[in-house]
């Protein structure tokens, strides 16, 4: 349980809020002292209405004042000073909690958009998911769990307070069989642990089943898979249920257990400190009162820290995600600082890369120079390493070996973020947001105009098709564009890419899913913008390309 309590440190660590959990401790304090001397209060006022003739009371509650408005109105004053303490805690506590939820889930999310492509394409987006759909949410009740402990511990302190003024030795004797109790159901905190920790994994389970199942849904449609999706989906799912179901056994068992231990131990107590000890009435009262909810409490604090232990290795988890994340960070460019142009060319130098994993290199010493405002064409096999040679040119990938220079300038990690604001990519399928037209081409270019916008529809080809829209720039195009053609949804792809006047275009078979009209048109558009910028086009057809500058062909991990 200590690395759980070393992984939320690490997360809480660098938030700013040291002053909100400082004041909630004073709070916890003031809460626990209230309610002592509320408690306190009532030995004097027993006294006074008649509960006995003498009171056998000493030490500090001898001290409390005997007439009864002098004590009615002091109990009054503390115990709504008591409520509005309470009020006040609670408030800052889920104030506390709540923030610390939303700061963890935006460093989480930040983390993971600031990572380095050649990290995140090496893992799985259902980890990801599951990391804000169940972990973070179980953090979130850890902490709550957290911050309620101290609370439970500071109003058991001010009940062994009053025990103790009244009946030390009784109030001894309490304690240590509390302590012992503690230890003898240490091993129910481990088994909570245990099964924390296979909740985590199930949770992921589940969420890795329906990410996939979403990514491959209209495949699954096709091939007619649904039912082993299914099947695959009630066994995670089951497999969650199981391990919340075992917890809420063995809370209910810890439960039942300390429920008939208490009520015997708390019959014990009261039978001794009648029949034995003969304390005054109004202090049996109180210790009556006292005992009865500070058993329960101790019990309460058991359950506590079983809910927390099956709630704490969330914290681990989180925290490695996050932290691991943050370590495979890009280099961040200065907000100032422009993007990296060039009005010469771009030159790759004996570049070699791989993939690792006991796979052999991809490429092998490529040569390539791509003159500003030129129009090259790649072509190859499947698998030769072209979409590769597209990453490393647009700085989401690093060469292992060899340079890229632009401008005669190396293309390091620490200039790639910048680099990349003057970059414009494009593959054989287009990404569209379940969003409108407008709001599609403004994710590359967020204070572009609507005469930019419509600029780049022309250069695309899509000017009749936007006249013919009812709602124009506002139709919504439906999940990655469903309502529009491919070649239409190509094409909304290339104006996007526009808008941001790239000084280098990388296109990834572009036109490959499309028919031939339609491929002869993106194609023709793209060699329209020959001389605009610098192009880089990948097709399996160079030839259907007439007006490219270079014809290149990847063989071996080497062009030719």
């Amino acid at each position: 349980m200590l690395d759980d309590l070393r992984a939320a440190w690490r997360l809480r660590s660098g938030q700013a809020r040291g002053w909100r959990l400082a004041f909630l401790t004073l709070l916890v304090v003031l809460a626990g002292a209230t309610d002592g001397v509320g408690l306190a209060l009532l030995v004097p006022l027993l006294n006074a209405l008649g509960a006995a003739e003498t009171g056998g009371t000493g030490g500090w509650l001898a001290l409390l004042p005997r007439s009864l408005p002098v004590l009615l109105s002091l109990f009054l004053v503390v115990v709504m000073l008591r409520a509005l303490i309470a009020r006040a805690q609670q408030i800052v506590g889920a104030e506390l909690s709540f923030d610390f939820a939303v700061a963890l889930r935006v460093r989480a999310y930040g983390a993971i958009a600031r990572a380095s492509w050649s990290w995140l394409r090496s893992r799985r987006a259902a980890d990801f998911h599951a990391l804000f759909s169940t972990e973070i949410e179980r953090v979130e009740h850890a902490t709550h769990l957290l911050l309620e402990v101290p609370a439970r511990l500071s109003i058991l302190a001010a009940h062994f307070a009053v025990a103790f003024a009244i009946a030390p030795g009784f109030t001894a004797l309490a304690l240590a069989f509390g302590t012992a109790l503690g230890w003898l159901m240490r091993h129910r905190l481990t088994e909570s642990r245990r099964l924390g920790e296979f909740a985590s994994a199930a949770n992921l389970r589940v969420s890795r089943e329906i990410t996939e199942f979403l990514q491959a849904l209209k495949l699954t449609k096709a091939y007619g898979a649904e039912t082993q999706h299914v099947a695959a989906f009630e066994a995670a799912a089951r497999s969650a249920e199981g391990a919340d179901l075992a917890a809420a056994r063995l809370q209910a068992n810890t439960r039942l257990l300390l429920d008939c231990i208490v009520a015997v131990a708390l019959a014990g107590f009261l039978w001794l400190a009648a029949s034995w000890a003969r304390l005054p009435l109004a202090d049996l009262l109180v210790l009556i009162l006292v005992f009865q909810r500070l058993l329960p409490m101790l019990q309460s604090v058991q359950e506590l820290a079983q809910q927390f232990v099956h709630a704490a290795p969330a914290y681990r988890a989180v925290a490695d995600a996050v932290e691991a994340c943050e370590a495979a960070a890009d280099s961040a460019p200065e907000p100032a600082e422009p993007a990296i142009a060039f009005e010469r060319e771009i030159r790759m130098e004996d570049v070699r890369f791989g993939y690792g994993g006991g796979h052999p290199d991809v490429l092998r010493g490529v040569d390539l120079s791509l003159p500003a405002g030129s129009l090259t064409v790649m072509s190859g096999v499947s698998g030769a390493g072209k979409s590769t040679i597209l990453d490393l040119l647009g700085g989401l990938l690093t060469p292992q070996s060899g340079r890229i220079l632009v401008d005669g300038r190396e293309l390091t990690p620490d200039i790639a973020p910048a680099w990349r604001r003057s970059v414009g990519t494009m593959s054989q399928e287009a990404f569209l947001f379940h969003a409108s037209i407008r709001e599609n081409l403004a994710w590359s270019k967020p204070d572009a105009s609507d005469e930019a916008m419509l600029e780049t529809l022309r250069l695309a080809g899509l000017t009749d098709l936007i006249a013919a829209l009812p709602q124009g720039l506002d139709t919504v195009v439906g999940d990655r564009g469903a309502s529009l053609s491919g070649g239409e949804r190509q094409r909304l792809a290339l104006a996007r890419l526009l808008l941001r006047a790239p000084r280098l275009i990388l296109l990834d078979e572009p036109a490959s899913a499309l028919d031939a009209g339609n491929e002869e048109r993106i194609l023709e558009t793209i060699a329209g913008l020959k001389g605009r910028t610098t192009i880089l086009l990948v097709t399996h057809r160079p030839d259907t390309v007439a007006a490219a500058d270079h014809h290149v062909t990847l063989v071996d991990g080497r062009l030719v």
